[in-house]
């Protein structure tokens, strides 16, 4: 995870463990969080990625969240998916 004043970048490349200390992470910080951005070049590693992102969405409703903008979505490494996470 990067953070660049009030974004947050995640590497989709984070494996289970890596999320959950992520998850924690943006817990503690997460009134300074205005926007979470997911670097997706190479694939993603893990579905909870997914979990937490909308997780984070329906919670917190102002951070704007780039991958969940868009209804449907192409990654390296999985293919289309969509979450229509506007409901």
């Amino acid at each position: 995870m990067k953070r660049e004043e009030n974004v947050v970048i995640i590497d989709a490349q984070m494996d289970n463990a890596a999320l959950a200390t992520l998850a924690k992470e943006l817990s503690e910080n997460i009134a300074g969080i205005k926007e979470i951005r997911v670097d997706c070049e190479n694939g993603v590693e893990s579905s909870a990625l997914f979990a937490l992102l909308y997780s984070i969405q329906r919670t917190y409703p102002d951070i704007h969240i780039p991958m969940l903008d868009e209804s449907v979505q192409n990654v390296d490494g999985i293919g289309s998916f969509s979450l229509d996470s506007r409901g």
